[in-house]
């Protein structure tokens, strides 16, 4: 019986080759695009679920809690962990991390200089050996123990081959920062994409405060760096409510003066992953992307429904025949969806095709969020088969039903009509079904694109147009005369026209330093944390940074005077710029100036508002220069600029990179969720418009002799094609009609992640209902043209 199932399948699909290739087509974009969808949604929850105690490893961190809301950090004080581990001994494991961005490597070469490595693409980190009891590596060669002692090393396999071509480099010397000598004492496996600890070298702890000398030992308790971060093993004898219960006791022991406005949560490290507010990844964002997938299914499906209950009619004396002949209704249920089921196989093998191909472009081209590796399990087996069920069932089941169902009579009579195939309602409901996913995600495409057009042109209140920045070595004091050296070497080049130093970059450097201030005579601090950023007397020129009362900054290289921005004036309560001028703000007791109120400009990327923020002077605190270029011939300008900055910098790494780049790199997501929607819209249009070819190609097959006798009777050829196109028109509108609120609210709900945003107007849905009318338009003309030229005595000559 199964194999007579199949052979007549066989010959069906054969028999109606058009129609099977727009369901097997449309059904593999379909499942192929909603499996790279579900593989990624997957990758993301499957996140450093490897370690062995996934479930009871907790990240502590910091929250502010101020007049305009809480910000929340990952980092804590420096001095966190020996904290937690004197009060709360019966926490089973707690270790400290900090976080290494860019780590440069040196590695001593006899005879020759230091080869120099700088790995761009993974983070270093100095942590403590109980990091390695909490979180689970695979040794190679040595192991963690030894990273109690200062100056010690251990290493991904990948780094030990950058650095000596082999993993067999225990008891090796490298320079970390190119300067303080490290022995390696152990090489780990190169961790797998799906974690957040995916750092290329960990250096001992002791070496961040005893060798580099970055951290203080009796640093303050209220200064808190977000690379600094705190993990814990909590167990059955020390819980997370434990740890809430009393942590008040815990602040107003070790930061008495905030305790009103500052906490350390304990977050789950299983959740970590998917919080925004530290960094982590959105999960409306995955929920977004997991209902996409499940349209584009949806949209495959009702192709097929509406092709197969189409096609019924076409097979009515087919089924009568058998029902005279004795099959029964179930049989001929299960004939057809076995039908359907080997049409679903064969879309599900091309859509695996379609998967790794597009699997290797998402590995390629996709940053951030949307950067995944698949990892097959045995569960993927499962899952495809529970795919494969869920498509045959949802694109089968109706047609089997409506086939089936015929009455043998009727059939055999040929006086079936559409009505008795399941009629036009529902093919008209699923139709109106797959225009409204299709002009959905058309809509959404304009308003991620005029988004991104919008963060791109609007004026940030800054210069950012060849200007580029090069990060200074990693010190914890700069070195005043290579500072002055390097500049003077730099704006002797006739390609530079301007040169500033600064704690981090151009204005939207992404990196932030908020700091406690007094203002004038109050005697208590502002109930605040203003940023503060470090900057010489040419970095108000250079980034054309506005006025609007005062003078800048004279030259300096301590702290002693300070520009404000317009919110941080607003916040101290003045609304007149020059009324503030004059008076003073103290940092840690050290009185500033303040000399001019600058104009407000984005300090951040657009998601956020501007927060008060001042600039000082400070050179020892300065980590990278601002270079203002004054040809186009950047070539030229980046070799002399390599040049000058390796005579004065030989240990470090010329690494330069132009503001424009930097700041667009903060939308890196938005920009590659852009491309997505492009596509996935692209992929819904396409298939909704397979189904209507489909449809349409059915319909004049039905209706030739009714175009053949309108013809006859004086039709024009626009009379025609209005007749096939103008139903599809009403339920395209139809569709808009309900994809349109839904839409809004989505959309709405997105931008609501924009402090500054552009606006949903009604002209953005009417170019979607337009471009989905003229798509449509396009699909409906071809084969309708055709039968509105075809000669009606080829369609009449049968009667």
């Amino acid at each position: 019986m199964l194999r007579n199932y199949i052979k007549i399948a066989w010959r069906n699909l054969r028999k109606n080759q058009a129609y099977a290739f727009i369901n097997i087509s449309g059904l593999a974009l379909g499942m192929g695009c909603a499996l790279l969808i579900f593989a990624l949604v997957r990758f993301h929850y499957q996140t450093d679920r490897h370690h062995r105690n996934y479930d009871r490893i907790y990240q502590f961190t910091s929250r502010f809690t101020s007049a305009t809301g809480d910000f929340n950090i990952q980092g804590v004080p420096y001095p966190f962990g020996q904290a937690v581990r004197n009060e709360h001994t019966e926490i089973e494991r707690v270790t400290m991390l900090d976080e290494w961005y860019g780590p440069l490597i040196a590695v001593p070469v006899a005879g020759r200089a230091d080869k120099k490595i700088k790995d761009k693409s993974h983070e270093g980190a100095f942590v403590e050996p109980a990091f390695f009891q909490i979180f689970d590596y695979t040794w190679i060669a040595g192991g963690p123990d030894d990273l109690a002692q200062p100056g010690t090393v251990v290493m991904s396999a990948g780094m030990a081959r950058k650095c000596f071509g082999t993993t067999d480099v225990i008891g090796r010397i490298v320079r970390l920062e190119a300067r303080i000598p490290a022995r390696v004492v152990g090489v780990y496996a190169d961790k797998r994409d799906d974690t957040d600890l995916d750092y290329s070298i960990m250096a001992s702890w002791g070496s961040l405060r005893e060798q580099l000398n970055a951290r203080p030992e009796n640093e303050p308790f209220d200064n808190t760096n977000g690379s600094t971060h705190c993990f814990a093993l909590f167990s059955d004898r020390f819980t997370a409510a434990d740890w809430n219960r009393q942590q008040i006791a815990f602040v107003r022991k070790y930061n008495p003066k905030k305790i009103r406005e500052t906490s350390y949560p304990a977050i789950p490290f299983s959740k970590m992953h998917l919080l925004p507010e530290y960094g982590g990844v959105s999960k409306g964002l995955l929920l977004s992307l997991t209902l996409i997938g499940l349209l584009l299914i949806g949209t495959a499906s009702i192709n097929f429904i509406n092709l197969a209950t189409a096609q019924a009619l076409n097979r009515a004396r087919e089924v009568g025949v058998r029902k005279v002949l004795g099959s029964t209704k179930t049989q001929l249920f299960w004939q057809f969806m076995g039908e359907t089921a080997l049409i679903v196989l064969v879309a599900l093998a091309l859509g695996i095709v379609i998967f790794q191909y597009g699997h290797t472009l998402a590995h390629t081209y996709l940053h951030g969020a949307f950067r995944f590796t698949f990892y097959f399990s045995p569960s993927i087996l499962g899952w495809l088969a529970l795919l494969a069920v869920t498509v045959i069932l949802i694109a089968g089941l109706y047609p089997a039903l409506i086939i089936a169902g015929f009455r043998p009579v009727v059939a055999l009579a040929g006086r079936l009509t559409t009505s008795g195939t399941g009629g036009f309602s529902v093919r008209r409901g699923l139709v109106v079904t797959q225009f409204a996913i299709s002009q959905m995600l058309i809509i959404g495409l304009i308003v991620v694109a005029n988004q991104l057009k919008y963060v791109r042109t609007k004026d940030l209140g800054f210069r950012k147009d060849a200007i580029l920045t090069v990060g200074l070595p990693n010190l914890p004091s700069q070195d005043i005369g290579k500072m002055t050296a390097f500049r003077n070497l730099a704006i002797a080049s006739p390609d530079v026209n301007n040169f500033s130093y600064s704690m981090s970059g151009p204005p939207q450097s992404g990196s932030t330093s908020q700091t406690i201030v007094r203002f004038d005579s109050r005697p208590e601090e502002e109930p605040y944390a203003p940023q503060q950023v470090w900057v010489d007397a040419n970095y108000v020129g250079l980034y054309a940074l506005k006025l609007v009362a005062g003078r800048n900054l004279r030259p300096s290289e301590t702290i002693r005077e300070a520009l404000i921005n317009e919110t941080f004036m607003r916040r101290l309560g003045f609304s007149k710029p020059a009324d503030i001028l004059g008076r003073t703000l103290y940092k840690s007791s050290v009185p500033m100036e303040i000399v001019g109120v600058l104009k407000d400009y984005n300090q951040s990327d657009l998601r956020q508002q501007i927060r008060p923020m001042f600039l000082t002077t400070m050179a020892t605190g300065y980590y990278s220069a601002n270079i203002q270029l004054r040809s186009n011939n950047y070539a030229r300008a980046l070799k002399q600029l390599e040049k000058a900055y390796n005579q004065i910098y030989a240990d470090n790494f010329f690494d330069p990179e132009f503001v424009d780049d930097q700041i667009q790199l903060a939308y890196q997501q938005e920009q590659t969720m852009g491309r997505l929607i492009n596509f996935f819209a692209g992929v819904a249009l396409l298939i909704g418009c397979m189904g209507l070819y489909g449809l349409v190609l059915f319909m004049v097959t039905q209706r030739r002799k009714e175009v053949g006798v309108r013809k006859v009777l004086g039709a024009s050829a626009e009379s025609i094609l209005w007749l096939f196109s103008r139903e599809f028109i009403q339920l395209i509108c139809i569709s808009f009609i309900l994809a349109t609120p839904t839409a809004w609210w989505a959309l709405n709900g997105w931008l609501k992640n924009f402090e500054y945003k552009i606006a949903l107007t009604p002209a953005i849905f009417v170019l979607a209902l337009l471009v989905t009318v003229a798509i449509a338009l396009l699909t409906v003309s071809f084969q309708s043209v055709k039968a509105a030229l075809t000669n009606p005595v080829n369609s009449l000559r049968n009667e």
